[in-house]
């Protein structure tokens, strides 16, 4: 057998075992059953920081729908492109998906009421755009997406499956198109189409400002692992190999992965190769020491990597904020204690706070308390700037005044 590496620690790659997830995917399987036996199913929005596995979550889904002859499709939202771009891009690949089934044929429609324009997008012989054409505000108008998921939704429950759109960063979108897909959502009710969105913690505050019918969403969080689902994500692929862990060594790896599910694939992937990537050692034994030669290598992909460019994407100003949170400490970190470390108001300190917030660099466990959204970053912090954490602060605190 040739040297392979059972962890992948990349943005969005599927893990071999996705570990602590079952609820939301039995909330998948939930809807599809609903939809499949005629009754009605809500919209689902998960939400959560980064490096939690919404991705992989979303792409989970969308394979088990597709596996059961439904269409969906995936999309990362963007910043520069509206909701018409986003649900033409989702259809047109959950369409090149779905072969030569029911569900194809019945959305022949497709091609004669979706012409292709500005907003398209193509796959195989198939090219939309599905008539959302924006307003000169750019906004797009309610009713073309209502008619589209409701002439969807009768496509679907005639082949007897469903359709469901599948939006990832959806914090991303504007209030106006975040609208008119609930407006969208609402006139669908009683048809078997669906849309699956994942966002940052913010994103239930954003729903909830676009329309009333953000009551009706299914909200789950996609939140941090425990000591077991840890010990399965690592156990569980190195058992194809017939390799196992001593207890040591998988005490010390959920020490270090800190229920971070990115973590748990960095410092097995690391640990692997640490070990001598033991995929063609049946019977091998990967111990305390091999996890302890693998923390300088994890470490240092972290401060080149994920660390580097979390703080590398803040401003001057919300660097200095976030100086002056690891100045106070790893964990719980009053937000008044960090505007009177930078000599500001705790009111003049909170737009710096708020973008934070929204870059997913922090996140707000409880009111007027900060963490920072991965773990061991209060550390780098800290080595980046060179300060002892006791005046790290005030060396800053200029900067944002």
């Amino acid at each position: 057998m040739s040297k392979v590496n059972p962890y992948c620690a990349g943005a969005g790659s599927r893990p071999p075992v996705l570990a602590g997830r079952n609820r939301q995917l039995a909330m998948v399987h939930h809807l599809a059953n609903q939809f499949e036996g005629h009754h009605p199913a809500e919209n689902i929005v998960w939400t959560g920081l980064r490096g939690m596995g919404k991705t992989v979550l979303l792409r989970q889904a969308q394979d088990h729908l597709r596996d059961r002859g439904w269409l969906a499709g995936y999309h990362e939202v963007r910043r520069s492109a509206g909701l018409g771009a986003s649900v033409a891009a989702i259809l047109v690949q959950g369409s090149a998906a779905l072969g030569e089934g029911r569900l194809a044929k019945a959305l022949s429609w497709l091609r004669d009421i979706l012409g292709t324009a500005t907003l398209s997008a193509a796959a195989g012989d198939l090219s939309v755009q599905l008539g959302l054409r924006p307003s000169a505000a750019g906004t797009l108008p309610e009713d073309a997406l209502d008619e589209l998921l409701v002439r969807l939704g009768e496509a679907a429950a005639d082949a007897g499956v469903g359709a469901v759109l599948l939006f990832d960063e959806l914090q991303l979108i504007t209030r106006s198109d975040l609208s008119a897909l609930l407006h969208a959502a609402q006139a669908a009710e009683g048809l078997p189409v669906a849309f699956v969105a994942a966002g940052l913690p913010d994103l239930p505050g954003a729903v909830a400002g676009a329309g009333s019918y953000a009551e009706r969403l299914y909200y789950d969080r996609v939140d941090w692992l425990s000591p077991a689902d840890v010990r399965e994500a690592i156990v569980v692929p190195a058992e194809e190999f017939d390799v196992s862990y001593d207890q040591g060594a998988l005490d010390l790896l959920v020490e270090h992965v800190a229920s971070y599910p990115y973590f748990a694939q960095l410092y097995a992937e690391e640990t692997w190769k640490a070990a001598g990537t033991p995929s063609d050692q049946a019977g091998a034994r990967i111990t305390a020491g091999h996890v302890e030669a693998a923390v300088a290598p994890a470490l240092r992909r972290l401060d080149e990597g994920l660390y580097r460019i979390r703080f590398d994407k803040a401003s001057q100003a919300e660097r200095a904020y976030l100086v002056a949170m690891a100045g106070i400490g790893d964990h719980r970190i009053p937000s008044g204690d960090v505007a009177r470390r930078l000599g500001k108001t705790p009111q003049a300190a909170s737009p710096l706070r708020e973008r934070l917030l929204q870059k997913g660099i922090v996140y707000a466990p409880a009111h007027n308390v900060l963490e920072f959204s991965v773990p061991g970053f209060a550390s780098y912090v800290r080595r980046r700037t060179g300060e002892q954490a006791e005046a790290a602060g005030a060396a800053w605190a200029h900067v944002a005044n």
